[in-house]
């Protein structure tokens, strides 16, 4: 059985349980389950899980239905596709709160699984939580969290620098040592790529605001803040892109090699439009 309360993609979930279904069923088809949701286009699942048509509310009741889900199946189902079609960050953070509320109901809070989820979106989405991990990879850690959080700039609270080593802890990102101290391990966070997107676009947001509050309250010889306005195509768009990317991997090289680390800083990198196309150059 496909276990809908693992997905973070619904199209991916209807193509696994089509999957599923025709091992158990050659002859079951997308068109046999539109016929059974009531759906009168031969091609009508089909284009959904390819990504080729939107699932609208009806539907989307309609489908639920003929997969013989249960009430908290049909919720998660319906706040799903709600998630995935979303249209700007506010939504779809409601909608994945509405997601993790009702997977706790449907698998049980205990669930390791959904644990997992709700705490890689925790470490993903939130700024601080990269920065402590750092600090206890430059001087260890032995438990004074009013230090380690006036060692977060700006400072955060005690409580939540606790917060944050329990998620590391949670997420095997620290480990005690034989002295009963703090430090890094090797391990990395992964997660679906829907989860991380938000996590991602919500640490963004955080970042951008970080950057802001630098100009006021960092002073200037501690700071490198610039900007450029370009006039450029596609294709140079592109090119930029690329020489970021290697230069990125400079910077880290840089980082890496640097053996006298006492501090963290943070470098965003923003490239974004600021105009619309005007249609063919020359004409207006």
């Amino acid at each position: 059985m496909v276990d809908i309360f693992g997905y973070t993609d619904f199209r991916k979930y209807l193509s696994d349980v089509y999957a599923d279904r025709k091992r158990g069923n050659p002859a079951f088809s997308y068109r046999r389950l539109a016929q059974k949701a009531g759906l009168n286009s031969k091609g009508f699942v089909y284009n959904i899980v390819n990504g080729k048509k939107l699932l609208s509310k009806s539907n989307t009741f309609r489908l639920s239905e003929a997969l013989g889900h249960n009430r908290p199946e049909t919720e998660y189902f319906d706040n799903l596709v709600s998630f995935n079609q979303a249209k700007n960050l506010h939504e779809r953070n409601h909608y994945f709160g509405l997601l993790c509320h009702i997977r706790t109901r449907g698998r049980g809070a205990s669930s390791e699984p959904t644990r997992l989820v709700k705490e890689q979106f925790l470490f993903f989405s939130k700024w601080y939580h990269t920065i402590i991990r750092s600090l206890i990879g430059m001087y260890g850690f032995t438990g004074d969290y009013a230090r380690l959080a006036k060692m977060v700039r700006p400072p955060i609270l005690p409580s939540q620098a606790r917060q944050s080593i329990a998620l590391l802890e949670k997420l095997g990102l620290i480990e005690k040592d034989a002295n009963n101290a703090w430090t890094v391990t090797d391990n990395s966070v992964t997660t679906g790529p829907e989860v991380a997107s938000l996590a991602v676009e919500n640490y963004h947001v955080e970042a951008a605001e970080l950057a802001k509050r630098s100009i006021r309250e960092t002073a200037p010889d501690m700071r490198n803040i610039s900007g450029l306005i370009l006039g450029i195509s596609d294709t140079g768009y592109r090119r930029i892109c690329e020489e970021l990317r290697e230069f990125q991997s400079r910077i880290m090289a840089i980082a890496d090699d640097d053996d006298e680390a006492d501090r963290v800083y943070h470098f965003n990198f923003h490239l974004f439009p600021v105009s619309e196309t005007g249609g063919e150059r020359g004409k207006k």
